[in-house]
């Protein structure tokens, strides 16, 4: 299940366990319809030793206990079902889905949110225990790329002496040409002046390539060295990031997924619009060739280094800043991409729909919400036509294609791709 939960049943019905595998017989402690594996008594075929010994603890990979070839196999499954179930059809009536494996299983993160705490003697930095708000303190993780795994330590030294707490993104910039650690540090609290120091001495001897604070209370942040994370465009030339802005997990995920979604989009002599642009991940495969490149973001930030991305690259194209929700989508066009937050699209597909693009390209997070838009889009029991009749299977597109992305290996999440063509019903030109 979605959250990495198993499916056990009881005398009274379906309950949700989590830490199970298939095939697994388990002692389990349940509370209502929830519970949590206390022993494995025997392991299904699926269950594998996980590699990380923080993992019973920790909140963030709740499928570490499942092999590689598992996961992928699961997430293709929910994604499947999720989309049938949204639609009114049995899962074989949809497109086989094509499963793109994770380039490497450990050590792939190149960009994460850790939770800070700091009592005055001491600092904790590390992921939230799952369903809780207490942190696990993490001495390494085995599955940050090796480079930020190392930026752990001193940043726990730098805020011990504060009193609060926050959360810092980590990611890899550049200093020097090479790529090092940057830090995006949200605090509450009292800082201690000395972490101040400790950030402008780390950038100088290359922990860090750049760190930037927001305190809370404060007008403005405070940057050392430059805080922006850099990653690998599709392309392989650097591609900037708004510092706290939005980026794949890893540099390598990113760049395969930009890499089909231009695929997909077949841009050349095209219109393209792409909704939800952040910071140009996906616009630099979307714009070389294109007829016309519309990117729009509501950050001003992001659209600042998209504008960056595309220049760089001598690429034509037109970024607006603007929500997404609000912008008038053009009479024509050929491909409107989107890649929304884990929220979905609500309202915006329902202009989509009302826009009928020859193709949508929807790049998704959670297989949920992006099962109910694609509702709107396709038409499903759920959905109400504009004449106020059913309008499952009345949409005006169909689904052409399904592609899951094994972008977070040793998690229950997975990124999707799904292509969409105006239905070819009577009447839908």
């Amino acid at each position: 299940m979605p959250g990495g939960a198993g499916i056990a049943r009881d005398g009274e019905g379906v309950v949700l366990v989590t830490g199970g595998a298939p095939g697994d017989r388990v002692l389990a402690r349940i509370d209502g319809h929830q519970g949590r594996v206390v022993r494995v008594l025997s392991p299904g075929p699926d269950r594998v030793e996980p590699p990380c010994p923080l993992v019973r603890a920790c909140g963030g990979c709740d499928w570490m206990h499942l092999s590689i070839e598992a996961q992928r196999r699961e997430h293709a499954s929910l994604v499947r079902l999720a989309i049938a179930h949204a639609l009114g059809l049995p899962a074989e009536k949809l497109p086989a889905i094509t499963s793109h494996p994770a380039p490497q299983a450990l050590g792939y993160r190149t960009r994460a949110r850790l939770a800070v705490r700091a009592s005055g003697k001491r600092a904790e930095v590390g992921y939230r225990a799952a369903g809780s708000r207490e942190i696990v303190a993490l001495g390494s993780c085995v599955v940050l790329d090796p480079r930020l795994d190392a930026t752990i330590d001193p940043l726990t030294k730098a805020l011990a002496g504060s009193r609060g707490e926050g959360d810092a993104q980590i990611a890899l910039g550049r200093a020097r040409g090479e790529a090092s650690p940057v830090v995006d540090l949200a605090f509450r609290g009292e800082l201690d002046p000395l972490a101040f120091r400790s950030f402008d001495e780390g950038v100088a001897n290359g922990t860090w390539a750049g760190v930037r604070v927001i305190l809370e209370g404060a007008r403005q942040p405070a940057s050392f060295g430059d805080p922006r994370p850099v990653l690998r465009g599709v392309d392989g030339a650097d591609l900037v990031v708004d510092p706290g802005g939005f980026a794949q997990a890893s540099d390598e995920g990113a760049a395969m997924i930009a890499r089909r979604v231009g695929e997909l989009a077949e841009p050349r002599g095209r219109r393209i619009v792409e909704l939800f642009a952040g910071s140009g991940t996906l616009s630099v495969a979307l714009a070389e060739g294109a007829a016309s490149f519309v990117g729009v973001e509501s950050s001003e930030a992001a659209v600042r280094a998209a504008r960056e991305n595309l220049a760089a690259r001598g690429l034509a194209g037109r970024m607006v800043v603007a929500e997404a929700e609000r912008f008038p989508l053009p009479k024509e066009i050929d491909v409107l991409v989107l890649d929304p937050p884990r929220t979905g699209a609500r309202e915006v597909v329902r202009a989509i729909a009302r826009a009928r693009p020859r193709r949508v390209l929807y790049v998704a997070c959670d297989p949920a919400t992006l099962a109910r838009d694609l509702a709107e889009l396709c038409g499903g029991p759920g959905v109400r036509s504009e004449a106020g009749g059913a309008a499952s299977g009345a949409g005006p597109f169909e689904v052409e294609a399904i592609e899951t992305f094994e972008l977070f290996p040793q998690t229950s999440h997975v990124e999707t791709v799904v292509s969409l063509a105006r239905a070819r019903r009577s009447g839908a030109s």
